[in-house]
């Protein structure tokens, strides 16, 4: 009878896993049809939009600004999309662990929970920088980009003068500047990446440290399920 229980569960697990797997497949296929359908009429909104402009309105615009907003701009919606979905399936998921952990460890996980709850005003402040370094990103762009547009159209002259290292030095030096806020994102997201990959440890260490200190016994039958559903 044990040996058939053990096989049954082992199964189960078996199946869980591979029904998850193919249903998060199915959910990844749609949002990333969706984000690729979002940004391809938000591209060819930009570009009906860029032929129909008035004269007036070109002078305020270049070419740069313009490739930007389709090149770019347009692509974050499509990144947006797999997220919003996470963000929709997120709370009930958080609500379930919760509320099994409760079960499990009683009071001792709303210690977890704090922990939880305490690291959100870290990621909000990185993303909050984050944002502020791509809109200093992109105004350099769209300065280098026109830059480089008014040196391809006015090449002749460039040449005539020999104009060519000074302004080889002012795209350099906007590149530079690129470069660096670069540089600042992506240690910005390596901080977020270690913020929370350690936040399963943190959590299940704040709860597992309150229930040991409330006077209970912590089996590993209690820990492992404790663990997996830290995790999720």
């Amino acid at each position: 009878g044990a040996l058939w229980k053990g096989l049954v569960l082992t199964f189960g697990l078996f199946l869980i896993s591979f029904v998850m797997a193919v249903l998060n497949g199915n959910q990844s296929v749609i949002a990333y049809r969706v984000g690729f359908c979002m940004r391809t009429a938000l591209i060819s909104s930009i570009y009906r939009k860029a032929l129909k402009i008035s004269s007036a309105a070109k002078r305020g615009t270049t070419v740069g600004e313009i490739v930007n907003l389709m090149a770019v701009d347009a692509h974050r919606f499509f990144e947006m999309i797999p997220y919003l979905m996470l963000t929709l399936t997120a709370l009930p998921v958080m609500a379930l662990a919760t509320f099994l952990l409760y079960n499990i460890l009683g009071v001792s996980t709303f210690a977890g929970v704090i922990v939880l709850v305490a690291l959100f005003p870290i990621s909000g402040y990185v993303a909050n920088q984050l944002k502020n370094l791509q809109y200093i990103q992109m105004k350099l762009k769209d300065e280098r980009v026109k830059l480089t547009n008014e040196i391809l159209n006015g090449i002749k002259v460039l040449k005539l003068y020999a104009w060519e290292p000074s302004f080889e030095t002012q795209i350099s030096n906007i590149r530079a500047k690129e470069i660096a806020m670069l540089r600042k994102a992506a240690m910005y997201n390596a901080f977020t990446e270690f913020i929370w990959g350690l936040a399963p440890f943190l959590v299940s260490f704040a709860s597992f440290a309150t229930y040991v200190y409330l006077g209970n016994t912590l089996d590993p039958s209690t820990a492992f399920v404790s663990l997996a559903l830290f995790n999720i």
